[in-house]
């Protein structure tokens, strides 16, 4: 999934969109409008704080890439990062509201949809309640990890049906990349559960290429959360390395960015 820092969407294409799976979740279950042969509808729509995913099912048509998705709440336009994603051979897609900034959205609102189809002229509007998930998991672990001159401390975690979020408060040189006439990028943080299963962390060329400080307060997001709540996850670290010329080394595909685990640095937190 991409999330572009504006008020409008990118559409980009994904084999699977779990963020909208979890059918408990949802806020609203839509009957469809349909307008010259083409119909829209709105199975899940689910709010957590950080996001606001809305699944939207066509039939007859596809939504116009030409005309935006236009978002209201409680009577008032809303502009947030947006991203639209598609799955090839499905009439689903998934739009994505990453809500932060100076706008905020409260804990129940009535969200109002503006959608358009390619060929109609007519818009699909659909108003819904919508009411805010709990989060599945907070902690204020207020651990640290030492290794070397480094060292961070993991100062909060939330896990939602629909993301995560980590904070981390490090202090130290990054380490040195073994082997590389590279330089390190500062730390990045992924996430894995017990069984393996990893979450990225969310980051730009931006985050990438800043240089990195001896002191860091990272707020970090991940576009996605694990299926069930696991009962512990390993934070770890990691770098980007950055060449002579300033770009973000590649890995062996040559298609992603290469990463530098810190084996020493990784630290379990139990959840439950």
């Amino acid at each position: 999934m991409t999330v572009i820092g504006s008020g409008f969407p990118t559409y980009v294409s994904a084999d699977t969109s779990k963020q909208a799976a979890a059918a408990s979740y949802t806020t609203a279950a839509m009957k469809g409008i349909k307008h010259s042969g083409v119909t829209f509808s709105l199975p899940k729509v689910m709010y957590d704080g950080n996001r606001l995913d809305i699944t939207v099912r066509q039939e007859g048509g596809t939504m116009d890439p030409l005309n935006f998705p236009v978002l209201s709440v409680d009577g008032k336009e809303m502009k947030f990062s947006t991203s639209i994603t598609t799955s090839e051979g499905s009439n689903t897609a998934l739009i994505s509201y990453s809500i932060n900034g100076k706008q905020q959205l409260s804990d129940n609102f009535n969200m109002t949809l503006k959608l358009y189809a390619k060929n109609v002229t007519e818009p699909f509007i659909f108003n819904v309640p919508v009411k805010k998930l709990d989060s599945l998991v907070t902690l204020q672990p207020g651990t640290t990890k030492k290794s070397g001159d480094f060292s961070y401390t993991v100062d909060y975690f939330e896990m939602t049906p629909l993301m995560m979020k980590l904070k981390v408060n490090s202090q130290g040189k990054v380490p040195a990349v073994a082997k590389s006439k590279g330089l390190s990028s500062k730390m990045f943080y992924d996430i894995v559960d017990e069984k393996g299963n990893i979450k990225e962390v969310t980051v730009s060329d931006i985050d990438v290429k800043s240089k990195p400080g001896s002191n860091s307060k990272e707020d970090l997001s991940y576009a996605s959360s694990f299926k069930a709540v696991p009962k512990t996850i390993t934070i770890k670290p990691f770098t980007y390395t950055i060449d002579t010329k300033g770009e973000i080394m590649k890995d062996s595909s040559g298609r992603k960015w290469a990463k530098t685990y810190y084996k020493n640095l990784e630290m379990k937190i139990t959840m439950r």
